[in-house]
């Protein structure tokens, strides 16, 4: 799930005012204070964290835990940086061509890693990859999705390095939703620590989890950071680096102010218009690279006014994404006509989201029943057109595209009020009293971040309504739900490639989300760390045991 944390509404005035704290302020996030661009040996410091739900990439509905995932934990495969699958602890990804997927598509067999060992000392085998698949499926667990897993027959062990997976039916994206980085990635946990337990929700390991990554936690403050260090045990060789923190800051000024000071070595995923900024530090360079980022806005389908697609469409047509990506992004994305990035290959050119219409936007409202009053609002029997929008504190273009949402709707006679919430509170569970996994809103800002496979069931799947998926909007097409099973189901990718152009043309149809834009990283790097090549998808750390200073 996307984050781009850094502020953009922020005032010039508030900005300089920022600059002048005071080295009490900033000793929270940093051990040395004032101007420096000079690396520590053997530790890099990163910035663009504002708060952690879990630690758990099956438990978290923030990206964040996966982002950190890829230094403890481990997957079947990670994803290099051009976007491919490389192996991890699968030493092949599994084909029909070289035998891991048979023809009917229904087995894969995957070949394990030997010689790996847990963090503990204990062996990597087989019997772990079977337990996971068991952790998530275990209805006790609070996982954010079981999507593809819930289509496993059996899961068996052939030998201590041979796993072999009986699907119900075909399912195209296995390889890189089975322990892949996919739109969920879910990392292999360990069975001699978890599997006695009656779930693994509230166990002592969410805190302090044992992994088979390049670095082994070492701290973890909710409230503070979160520091890794370099595993003498990798399979590869222990990282060259010794020591990654994770500088935990909510706010998103002070992200900017640590890399100026010198307390931070890596921003990532910053504010497109921090990026100027960063560009000025001395000793930093800033990196461009596209990603399979989209942003949008989700309208909760299942409230009134907006069940009514009339009423969505004008709300999209209201909305400006050429503005939106020239002042909310400063310039830094691509406006969006649907979920698929322009590059894959199951982008539909001919698709289009609703286009930029105020007028045309006015005229479906009053087509709806929503009648401009005195007072310049709409109202039908009665009842004023009034929403509620939301975001998270830490999504800086949501927070910036407020006001602006507000006076185009009520250019439009459409009151919206706006609240704004951590981003542990917003996609909290529902039992935690999660907003958005309870759908307390009518309009919701916020971010996608794709896997390596095209596959977006859980976005838009009757059955991916939250807490099961991510079906934000609450939004169902059975229409939709035929192309994704044909989408799933078949390993043709011109077959995958019609029923996702099907897919893309009934959003637009539909419009339970406004697609916004693309984006691209703007990772900034202090000078003399070598190695840190972002992935273009799932995540900016691709490599982190390539690292070096």
């Amino acid at each position: 799930m996307a984050v781009a944390d850094a502020l953009k509404r922020a005032a010039f005035a508030a900005l300089a005012s920022a600059l002048t704290l005071s080295a009490a302020g900033c000793s929270k996030v940093g051990s040395q204070i004032g101007p420096s661009s000079a690396l520590q040996p053997g530790l890099v410091r990163i910035v663009g964290i504002g708060s952690i739900d879990s630690l758990i990439p099956e438990l978290s509905g923030n990206a964040s835990a996966t982002d950190i995932g890829w230094f403890w934990a481990a997957w079947l495969f990670r994803v290099g940086t051009h976007g491919e699958l490389v192996p991890e602890l699968a030493t092949e990804i599994p084909t029909i061509a070289n035998g891991g997927i048979s023809k009917d598509g229904l087995t894969i067999t995957y070949h394990l890693r030997r010689g790996v060992k847990w963090q503990d000392g204990a062996p990597f085998d087989a019997r772990d990859v079977i337990f996971t698949w068991h952790a998530i499926m275990n209805p006790r667990n609070n996982v954010l999705t079981r999507s593809g897993f819930d289509d496993i027959i059996a899961m068996e062990a052939l030998d201590p390095y041979t796993v072999v997976v009986r699907l119900r039916h075909p399912y195209a994206p296995a390889v890189a939703a089975f322990f892949g980085p996919s739109l969920a990635s879910a990392c292999i946990l360990p069975a001699h620590i978890l599997a006695k337990l009656p779930d693994i929700n509230r166990a002592a390991y969410d805190r302090a989890p044992i992994g088979t990554g390049p670095y082994v936690l070492a701290r973890y403050d909710t409230d503070t950071d979160v520091i890794l260090k370099a595993n003498p045990d990798y399979w590869r060789g222990a990282p060259k680096v010794a020591q990654v923190r994770f500088v935990i800051v909510p706010d998103l000024n002070t992200r900017l102010l640590v890399m100026k000071s010198g307390d931070a070595d890596v921003y990532y995923e910053p504010g497109d218009n921090y990026v100027s900024q960063l560009r000025q530090i001395p000793g930093v360079h800033v990196l461009d690279v596209p990603f399979d980022e989209f942003w949008y806005i989700a309208y909760q389908t299942k409230h009134p006014p907006l069940d009514d697609v009339r009423v969505r469409r004008a709300l999209s047509m209201a909305v400006d994404r050429k503005f939106v990506v020239g002042a909310i992004a400063n310039g830094g994305g691509t406006p969006a006509e649907g979920d698929q990035p322009s590059y894959s290959w199951a982008y539909d050119p001919h698709a289009h989201a609703p286009p930029y219409d105020p007028a045309g936007a006015a005229e479906l409202l009053d087509a709806a029943g929503w009648r401009t009053g005195p007072d310049g609002y709409r109202y039908r029997k009665g009842q004023r057109l009034s929403l509620s929008y939301v975001t998270s504190v830490s999504y800086s273009e949501g927070v910036k595209f407020a006001p602006v949402f507000q006076q185009d709707m009520k250019h439009l006679g459409v009151e919206v009020a706006v609240k704004t919430y951590p981003t542990s509170l917003l996609f909290a569970s529902k039992n935690s009293g999660g907003i958005v996994n309870n759908g307390k809103f009518d309009v919701l800002w916020t971010g996608w971040i794709g896997g390596v496979d095209p596959d977006d069931d859980t976005l838009w799947a009757c059955d991916q309504m939250p807490p099961q998926g991510f079906n934000l909007s609450q939004f169902c097409d059975p229409r939709i739900d035929a192309q994704e099973r044909v989408a799933l189901a078949s390993n043709d990718q011109n077959v995958r490639r019609a029923a996702y152009w099907r897919i893309q043309e009934l959003l637009n149809e539909d419009v339970p989300v406004d697609f916004l834009f693309w984006t691209h990283l703007h990772d900034a790097v202090r000078d003399g760390i070598e190695g840190y090549q972002p992935a273009p998808t799932v995540t900016s750390f691709s490599a982190p045991w390539e690292w070096h200073m």
